[in-house]
């Protein structure tokens, strides 16, 4: 049911792993607790055929494939391209792909060995050899792979070694290290003191945006229609982007020049009740995929983690009789995109039915966008740094949150 990837494969691809909480029963009702996740696309050096498909990470999937070499000499194997060519010889399992496509990547073409002899079976990555093996195998002691781990047990344990380690400080993948790089090279600051950062883009050539707009033209509609129905959303949701506008956080364009790279975001409201500032906030959609199958966000860096860990953090709370909380308004929109990365955040928006519909550009760092939480944290660190000397007692507060 699943699909899985070995660990020292998904290292060498440098994909950041998505943490994960999943217990796969295996033979004989066996468990393994799995505990990252990965996002990669899967191609054939046959053909076009791709998918892109979810991973559980495992540090060996199963064993070497076959459990000994095997004599091919007798077999006559026609004149096909072998998506193993030593398929006969043991070798290590990087990829087990699970049923979700199984049946995509067989074309149904096979051809017959032999009496007693495997079978030749057509894929997408080419032929491969299934079947049983008329050859006595030198015999080696059975072996059982078999995790039989208490998971309780398994998690106490986890929890004691997390509370006995000392911490070494956060260290940062390759991408999040490029990450800062971009954040440190050209983030600039305005005359009216407010920071001016680039949107930290991947720079892998596969991942490119194709067109957006007709998905955001379908979405709109079924926005409008939604905020037709419930007239307090209406209110609230028109309420909000006239403040966006007002405020100069998007500024509305003639999308006839789209000469440079551009993605239009779909929106939709998110209630907060809780807010001491904002009940409805307006969305943007930045993981919306355009027709080339990526969207804005699988083209952004997320960036590292800033912030102190979390123990740090809960361990604070116990040291003083009373704690304050706050909360900075509008923090993400206090913070100016740079003009040429602003053409990424463009939404369709009118106030009415009866309008067109008019582009806008987003001009702040944008709620749903993957890079917004890191720019919007790494830019407080870098006021306080800044503007430290002027308020000492706020840089104590900005940096142990």
């Amino acid at each position: 049911m699943s699909n899985f990837i070995s660990k020292k494969l998904a290292n060498a691809l440098a994909i950041r792993p998505n943490p994960v909480d999943i217990a796969v029963a295996g033979i004989g009702d066996s468990v393994k607790q799995i505990k990252q996740q990965i996002s990669a696309t899967v191609r054939s050096r046959m053909n076009n055929f791709s998918t892109t498909l979810e991973f559980l990470v495992m540090k060996k999937p199963t064993a070497n494939l076959p459990t000994a070499s095997l004599s091919t000499t007798p077999w006559k194997i026609p004149n096909v391209q072998l998506a193993d060519p030593h398929f006969n010889e043991p070798g290590p399992i990087d990829i087990i792909i699970g049923g979700e496509c199984y049946h995509e990547i067989h074309t149904g073409k096979r051809i017959s060995l032999g009496s007693d002899l495997p079978l030749l079976i057509e894929t997408v990555f080419g032929w491969t050899v299934s079947g049983k093996v008329p050859i006595k195998l030198p015999y080696t002691p059975p072996v059982c792979y078999i995790s039989n781990i208490d998971k309780a047990l398994d998690t106490e344990l986890q929890r004691f070694w997390e509370l006995e380690a000392v911490y070494q400080g956060p260290l940062h993948s390759a991408e999040e290290r490029r990450c800062e790089e971009i954040y440190a090279s050209t983030t600039t600051r305005v005359q009216s003191g407010r920071f001016v950062v680039r949107l930290p883009r991947s720079e892998d050539p596969q991942v490119t945006l194709g067109d957006s707009r007709a998905i955001a033209i379908r979405r709109f509609y079924s926005l409008e229609r939604r905020l037709e129905k419930d007239s307090t959303v209406k209110i609230a949701y028109l309420k909000f982007m006239e403040e966006y506008a007002n405020l100069h956080h998007m500024r509305k364009i003639d999308p006839v020049c789209d000469a440079k790279p551009h993605c239009y975001l779909p929106h939709h409201p998110v209630f907060k009740e809780s807010s001491t500032t904002t009940k409805v906030r307006v969305v943007f959609d930045a993981s919306c995929k355009t027709s080339s199958g990526f969207s804005l966000n699988n083209t952004l860096l997320v960036g590292p983690v800033v912030q102190q860990d979390l123990l740090s953090i809960v361990i604070r709370f116990r040291l003083r009789c009373v704690a304050l909380v706050a909360d900075i308004e509008k923090m993400y929109r206090q913070i100016e995109v740079h003009p040429d990365d602003q053409s990424l955040q463009r939404i369709l928006w009118r106030a009415s039915p009866s309008d067109p519909i008019d582009t806008y550009e987003l001009c702040t760092v944008t709620y749903g966008t993957a890079s917004a939480p890191y720019l919007a944290t790494r830019t407080l660190l870098k006021l306080a740094e800044e503007d430290g000397h002027m308020y000492p007692g706020a840089v104590e507060a900005v940096t142990s949150t």
